[in-house]
């Protein structure tokens, strides 16, 4: 059953997120480089991150838990990152696409701890999305793009995977643009682990 759970999981992985090249194009990394966090996808993105990895040019740096840990490129282009799929998901979204977190690296330390939800719909555009473990504070995540969303601030991304390294799940609150509620939640078993390999794989302290 668990390898069949596994392999479901990673059927649905892979339609989440979109290539992450993103990281490497210069008007993102300019804003990097001013601290100005918008982290948006550009539209014209092409391949999914997690088809085999083969294909997307990914080294497999194997499960943890249910978290799914891989790098890309090369230099100070690599990236280092992991992502799961919601244990349960709340709230009745008519033809709602796959749902996932991300947890993002870039080689160097210019990115780190980037934390973003594909929630598989387009988000309301005045009620942010919310994530928070257990029964910590909420953390807003105010950038989007499609049905994609990120936490506007650096410091905030940490904190927030400082809280998901000794926390048991990580709940995303959501309302899609006709208004309906959702709820996702995400284990953070195996995240430490996951976590601890894709930071050394980036060089990442």
């Amino acid at each position: 059953m668990e390898a069949e759970t596994l392999e479901r999981d990673w059927r649905g992985l892979t339609n989440i997120f979109r290539g992450l090249d993103f990281l490497k194009r210069p008007w993102y990394q300019h804003r990097m480089i001013q601290k100005m966090r918008t982290r948006l996808f550009s539209w014209a993105l092409g391949l999914a991150v997690f088809l085999a990895p083969a294909m997307a040019g990914a080294e497999d740096l194997g499960n943890f838990g249910g978290w799914y840990a891989f790098t890309q490129g090369e230099g100070k282009d690599k990236l280092c990152y992991m992502i799961t799929a919601p244990t349960q998901s709340l709230g009745e979204i008519p033809n709602r696409g796959e749902v996932g977190l991300i947890v993002t690296h870039q080689a160097g330390g210019k990115v780190r701890d980037q934390v973003s939800v594909a929630l598989g719909f387009e988000p309301h555009k005045t009620k942010f999305t919310k994530a928070k473990v257990d029964k910590n504070s909420n953390t807003l995540m105010r950038l989007v793009d499609g049905d994609r969303v990120w936490i506007r601030d650096a410091s905030a991304d940490r904190q927030l995977v400082a809280r998901m390294k000794t926390g048991t799940n990580l709940i995303v609150t959501g309302m899609s643009s006709k208004g309906v509620a959702s709820q996702d939640t995400f284990s953070l078993d195996g995240f430490s682990r996951g976590y601890a390999a894709i930071s050394l794989a980036c060089g990442l302290k």
